[in-house]
Order: C-alpha cells, then structure tokens, then sequence
C-alpha cells in the first residue's frame, strides 16, 4: 500500500513533501513524485488542494476478492 499521484493534476506546488513523516515524497519536472517506503499515513492527501494525491488499495483486499471469486466459479460450474 502506498499514495499514487495524479500527474495531470498535480501542480507541483510542494505542499504534501513538508508534511511527510517518512520523507518520500519529492519534486521532479514540477510534478510530485513518492520513493519506496511509504508509510500510508494520509497526510500528503489531505493536505494536496488538488486531489493529486490518493491512498492505493490495499492488496489483501485484491487477493480476498480473488479467492472469492475462485471458490463461486468452483461451485458454479456443472458436473
């Protein structure tokens, strides 16, 4: 889990890098950019005026569902 950036969004104007208490955001070609190491605490998203910046989902989520959908597609199909 980590942030994603919107490039065609952000503006570049700094905001979220002061706010991050692990220091991996940073500025390049005017646009936001995130180095591993995120920590997910949110403080770049809510302090980006522009929405640039979200939280990704979170992986376990992504793999719950597929075993979900594993187990349906097993019961639904005929003997």
């Amino acid at each position: 889990m980590g942030v994603r950036v919107d490039l065609l969004k952000c503006v570049g104007c700094g905001a979220c890098i002061y706010l991050c208490p692990v220091s991996v955001l940073y500025i390049e070609d005017m646009k936001c950019r995130v180095k591993e190491g995120c920590i997910s605490c949110g403080k770049c998203v809510d302090t980006c005026h522009w929405q640039a910046i979200t939280l990704e989902d979170k992986p376990a989520g992504k793999i719950k569902l597929s075993r979900e959908k594993q187990e349906s597609s097993r019961e639904a199909k005929p003997l």
